[in-house]
């Protein structure tokens, strides 16, 4: 009589999620898939039309002509503008708000629904401190919500990418946002800040309102008000320099040959026609003549990556102190 030998079940990878990162994951499961789908989707429309774009880029020829702003380039470029000018000018300021949207979605309901629904006193009482349980929920959920960002962050860059030598990244509120580690980080300090929010205010819908508006009221003023004081703009003449063009303009003026600013009256009459009204305006002839000189500050294009670690370890700190804030709440509080 012989007896069955029982094989061993082959060992899977990855392995079974077990314990509080099984349950972590049960939970979330659809929130999660609701954030791949919504970057996947983005990631597809970026895919086809980056792949057209950078393709119609070399058709066109504009890897080949020169300075792509400059007049050997002009009929290429203004018929690559009029296909995908559009595109780059509305999808960053719309993408600009996924990392809000994870916080409303994902962060805020972490822990409010819970105490909401009461299904934390459960939760505590499967051998697991509160202190392991939300720790374990924040590091899991905040490493696949940061991988997922820098992704499609990565892959925003690529499509992105034909238009570096034309509109640069510099610039507030477009490329900038999505590019780079900003983006990244700001998703992560959305995260966190909607898991603390729904911890102080534990009811989930306020919770997500709340969110939502905090992570303006910190993003936008450091946009407008703090990200300027990173480092001092570069001041100089307005003209054919290279950089200027792909760079942040933080200001423009002009001054006359005092060196006093001109003010709105004077700026405005610059731009008056003259008597006849049939003669088209040579600028530079005017400036010249009134001995007036055009100016701009700018932050260049070679800072990108100093104004993004800057800004980007920066919000890494806040979520971090956010998370911190979060466990001790849970802990000293009794709930």
């Amino acid at each position: 009589m012989s007896a069955a030998t029982v094989q061993p079940r082959a060992a899977w990878w990855p392995p079974e999620l077990r314990g509080l990162p099984w349950v972590t994951w049960r939970q979330h499961r659809v929130a999660l898939a609701g954030i791949v789908a919504l970057l996947g989707g983005l990631g597809v429309l970026l895919l086809v039309n980056g792949l057209a774009m950078h393709s119609d880029y070399t058709k066109l020829g504009l890897n080949s002509c020169g300075n792509v702003i400059g007049p050997a380039c002009q009929e290429p470029f203004t018929v690559f503008h009029r296909r995908y000018g559009t595109w780059v000018s509305y999808l960053p300021r719309i993408m600009e708000f996924i990392p809000a949207l994870i916080g409303v979605f994902l962060g805020a309901p972490l822990v409010a629904r819970e105490l909401e629904s009461g299904t934390f006193r459960f939760a505590w009482t499967q051998g697991r401190s509160r202190v392991q349980w939300i720790v374990t929920k924040l590091a899991l959920l905040a490493t696949l919500v940061t991988i997922l960002a820098l992704a499609f962050s990565f892959l925003f860059s690529w499509w992105y990418q034909p238009w570096l030598a034309i509109a640069g990244r510099m610039q507030p509120g477009d490329a900038y946002e999505v590019t780079g580690l900003v983006f990244t980080a700001r998703t992560l300090f959305g995260f966190m800040l909607g898991a603390l929010l729904g911890t102080l205010i534990r009811r989930t819908v306020p919770a997500m309102a709340a969110t939502a508006a905090a992570w303006l009221a910190v993003v936008w003023p450091s946009v407008i008000y703090l990200r300027p004081l990173i480092e001092k703009p570069i001041t100089a003449r307005a003209g054919p320099k290279s950089d200027i063009p792909t760079s942040w303009q933080v200001d423009t003026w002009f001054e006359n040959a005092a060196g006093h600013r001109l003010s709105q009256s004077q700026v405005f009459n610059l731009f008056t026609p003259s008597s006849n009204g049939a003669e088209p305006i040579d600028f530079g002839a005017r400036l010249a003549k009134l001995h007036y000189t055009d100016w701009v500050s700018y932050q260049p294009a070679s800072r990108f990556w100093h104004f993004q670690t800057i800004e980007a370890s920066t919000y890494v700190v806040v979520a971090l102190l956010l998370a911190v804030g979060t466990v001790l709440w849970l802990r000293r509080r009794a709930v």
